[in-house]
């Protein structure tokens, strides 16, 4: 989740410095003698005008707590002037030289003390909010200025997500600008019982294409994920945190199809979320675009393969892990990937047979089982031999069934035995669903 980063520039030289090197930035060619490669094409991807916008720091404690995705403001003579968003950190003495000492008039520059701790920003836009409106909104006293580089406390960001949501919806508010951010939880999912029919006729219908990002947001909340809204984004309408971050566009189509997409701005994006892979979902993909995704390694996933994943999951409670390993292959997700899913599927349900049968095994029994091997030749004569379960699959189903949370085995002296006939221990499988929501309640 975003933190806030305040950068000053109070005195008219650091002001000065502020125009230069965040307002109007530098040309990334200029600052190539001093970056790696893999740096410059990160800000050449996430550049909105080819430059790169940075602010250095010669205090290296509370820069280390800085991550990407964070939000910058700049303050400067009583109001803060400018927000951007971090996109990469470096501590680079060679380009802060450059930067502040070879290439200015003023001779502040302290080689014992350098701005060497360097922050880079992308989205890059004015404001103007004095300081007394942005004390009150995190909570400082109201006589506070900052002094020098400041990281908001975790606890009074904390305190914004409970009030607006999300910091970037505080900020957003505060300021006119930028995303805000909605957390879709599982309660606004079970408020729309027809997602799958809404999510089909919002996705070609362009008048709907708010609709459709929110829908899109409801149906990875559905499939398990944590997951936001962004309203006002660009390229990104729907961020996922969790189980793995990744960032999703929803694009609606009136014929039905997305024939043309910017995938390097998809990815910019990405990367300026410092997600790990951005999926584009629409009613259907055109083969060019489906060739320009996969070539900038994004993923594109038709509407009716979303609906087909959403029915799974309700069917046979599919984790998220296995789903978006599957989403997080670069290219589209197709019939071979549903193909590898319902093969997880089956592998869950094989499982589920293994207990019943370990079960059946027992009841039928004339007394106590001393081993899985033993389990097996009894549920031999009770199968066909293609269906016989090896013997650790067996040994698994008597762990589960011996766990005080069900109790359906019990270990005696010479092995196992049931506690219950087979109608009552499947009445107590069925009853774990209700003990764990117990439990969570």
């Amino acid at each position: 989740m975003p933190g806030i980063v305040i950068f000053t520039a109070g005195r008219q030289d650091a002001y000065e410095d502020y125009k230069r090197s965040v307002d109007e930035g530098h040309a990334i060619e200029e600052l190539k003698p001093y970056l790696s490669p893999e740096d410059c094409e990160e800000l050449r991807v996430t550049s909105e005008d080819g430059n790169a916008h940075l602010w250095g720091s010669s205090v290296p404690d509370k820069w280390q707590n800085v991550e990407p995705g964070d939000i910058a403001l700049i303050y400067h003579d009583g109001e803060f002037v400018t927000r951007g968003q971090v996109t990469l950190l470096l501590e680079n003495y060679e380009l802060a030289e450059h930067l502040w000492k070879s290439t200015v008039d003023h001779d502040r520059w302290d080689p014992e003390n350098p701005w060497k701790y360097l922050t880079f920003l992308s989205d890059i836009e004015e404001v103007a909010v004095n300081v007394e409106a942005f004390n009150e909104l995190v909570g400082y006293d109201e006589t506070y200025r900052p002094q020098g580089f400041t990281r908001v406390a975790d606890h009074r960001l904390d305190q914004l997500r409970e009030e607006y949501d999300s910091v970037e919806t505080a900020l957003a508010e505060l300021t006119g600008t930028g995303e805000k951010v909605h957390h879709v939880d599982e309660t606004e999912v079970e408020e729309t019982p027809d997602l799958a029919d809404r999510l089909k006729a919002a996705s070609t219908n362009g008048n709907r294409a708010e609709e459709f990002e929110q829908l899109v947001a409801k149906a990875f909340t559905r499939l398990g994920c944590t997951t936001n809204w962004i309203e006002g984004g660009s390229d990104t309408d729907v961020e996922i945190h969790a189980p793995r971050h990744i960032v999703v566009e929803a694009k609606t189509r009136g014929s039905g199809k997305l024939n043309t997409l910017e995938a390097t701005n998809v990815d910019k994006h990405r990367r300026q979320k410092d997600a790990e892979h951005a999926i584009v979902v629409a009613p259907a993909f055109s083969p060019k675009v489906i060739e320009n995704a996969e070539a900038n390694e994004l993923t594109t996933l038709a509407v009716d393969d979303l609906i087909a994943l959403l029915e799974r999951r309700r069917q046979y409670a599919i984790p998220p892990e296995d789903v978006l390993e599957l989403l997080t292959r670069p290219g589209p997700f197709q019939d071979d990937r549903l193909d590898l899913l319902d093969e997880r599927i089956n592998e869950r349900l094989e499982a589920g047979e293994t207990i019943l049968n370990v079960i059946r095994a027992l009841e039928r029994a004339d007394s106590p089982v001393e081993s899985a091997a033993d389990l097996r030749w009894i549920i031999i004569g009770m199968e066909e031999p293609s269906d016989v379960p090896d013997e650790n699959a067996i040994n698994g189903a008597i762990k589960l069934l011996s766990h005080s949370s069900l109790g359906v085995v019990e270990r005696v002296e010479d092995g196992y035995q049931t506690v219950t006939n087979y109608e009552n221990a499947v009445e107590l499988l069925q009853s774990l669903d209700s003990i764990i929501q117990s439990v969570n309640e």
